[in-house]
Parts: C-alpha cells; sequence; structure tokens
C-alpha cells in the first residue's frame, strides 16, 4: 500500500476533475500535458536532497514504496503508508515555496500553491510592481544607485530578497548586500557581493522558485 501524490506546475487553479485528468494521463506516461517550468526541477532537487531516491541500498529506511517518477512536466511520487504525514506535510510546504501544484488522487483534491497570490517588486521610490516580470526584476536591479538604492521581491508574506547598494544598506561603497529570507526568522541570510550581474541572477531565481544561485554566495545568518 502507498499514498501517492502528483505535482506539476499550474498557472492558476484547476478543478478537482481536470486534475485527475492530468494526473492519470502522466501516470500513463504521456506527454504534452503538463507545462515545463524551472520551478519543477527546483522542487525535484530539494526533494531528492532531503528523501533520496528509493534505490537497493536506501530501501530499508526509506519513504518512498517506489521509485520516484519524474519528467519535464511532472514528479509523481509513492509514499510508504508510515511515513505519508511526515513525507506528505514536507512535499506540500515545499510546493508551496516552489509555486507548484499537488493533487492528491486518494482525496482527489487539489492543493494550488500560494503563489496564487501575486508576487510584488518594492523599490525605494516607493512604487510597487505588482506580478513583476524577469524583465520588471532586471530593470528594477539594474538600475540602483545611490539614490534609488534598494529593490525588494516578496513572493508571499515573509519570503523574499531584498538588495541595498552601499554605505546605505550597510555594505562598502560599490558594494551590494544581498539578502533572503524563507519564511522564518532563522532563514534570514545575507550576503556582501560586487557583482551586479549575480544579483540579478539571484533575484531571477527567487522569482521562478530556482534556488540553485544561492550556491554562489556566501551568506550568513542575520541576527534579530
Amino acid at each position: 500500500m502507498s499514498f501517492d501524490l502528483g505535482f506539476w506546475w499550474e498557472e492558476h487553479s484547476i478543478a478537482p476533475a481536470e486534475a485527475a485528468r492530468k494526473y492519470n494521463a502522466m501516470v500513463e506516461g504521456d506527454t504534452g500535458v503538463g507545462h515545463e517550468h524551472p520551478a519543477l526541477g527546483a522542487f525535484y532537487g530539494e526533494l531528492v536532497s532531503q528523501f533520496p531516491d528509493l534505490t537497493e541500498e536506501n530501501f530499508e529506511v526509506s519513504p518512498w514504496a517506489a521509485s520516484l517518477y519524474q519528467t519535464s512536466e511532472c514528479v509523481i511520487v509513492s509514499i510508504s503508508y508510515p511515513r505519508q504525514r511526515e513525507v506528505s506535510d514536507y512535499l506540500l510546504g515545499l510546493a508551496g515555496r516552489r509555486g507548484i501544484t499537488c493533487y492528491d488522487p486518494q482525496s482527489e483534491k487539489v492543493y494550488f500553491s500560494e503563489g496564487e497570490n501575486p508576487a510584488t517588486l518594492e523599490l525605494s521610490n516607493g512604487s510597487v510592481i505588482n506580478d513583476p516580470s524577469r524583465d520588471d526584476v532586471t530593470r528594477a536591479v539594474s538600475g540602483l544607485s545611490p539614490e534609488d538604492w534598494y529593490v525588494i521581491l516578496e513572493t508571499r508574506p515573509g519570503w523574499f530578497i531584498q538588495v541595498g547598494l552601499g554605505v546605505a544598506a550597510g555594505a562598502p561603497a560599490g558594494f551590494y548586500a544581498l539578502e533572503i529570507r524563507e519564511g522564518a526568522k532563522d532563514k534570514h541570510f545575507r550576503a556582501v557581493v560586487d557583482d551586479l550581474p549575480q544579483v540579478i541572477n539571484a533575484f531571477s531565481g527567487f522569482l521562478l522558485g530556482d534556488s540553485s544561485w544561492q550556491s554562489a554566495f556566501q551568506f550568513s545568518r542575520v541576527s534579530y
């Protein structure tokens, strides 16, 4: 017996019947059912870093009842019942953070990510851009100056990336103070860098739910 869940990216929420149709088609191996999106790859990468795929070496301790099924359009998991609550709670939280839709075929319920609430891009002149594009983010970060010295991108309450330029941000002149917070206070980190393209890449990745950019920085925890 297993507890199965399907994950894929949707731009908008969908009805359970449509989610069931897509899920069943994905299980059968059909392609062109879902959408390819960078957030799905980031979701899968974080998933296997926490719970590696089933192998001959780890089957006695693995939470999986079967090997993970992953394509460019979906991730489908089969969780062993003793670990169902622990693993499903983790996956639903991860999917919400990454903007991924989840379908539970047991209850026929759709969990649409909190990404349904649009991200906001706040500039130091007080203006706010709702649901910003990557171009909006690139222009805002590229336009930092001593006068317009910070930009904040928030994707959900308490989840943001921000950057400040120079002394006003507590960094040396010409340097950028980059901060990221993922919900809780103990997940608030800061790095000081001098590479603008890296900062732009960080903002773009954060907007898309892709965390691979973080390895390029040496972060320290922000104390309150």
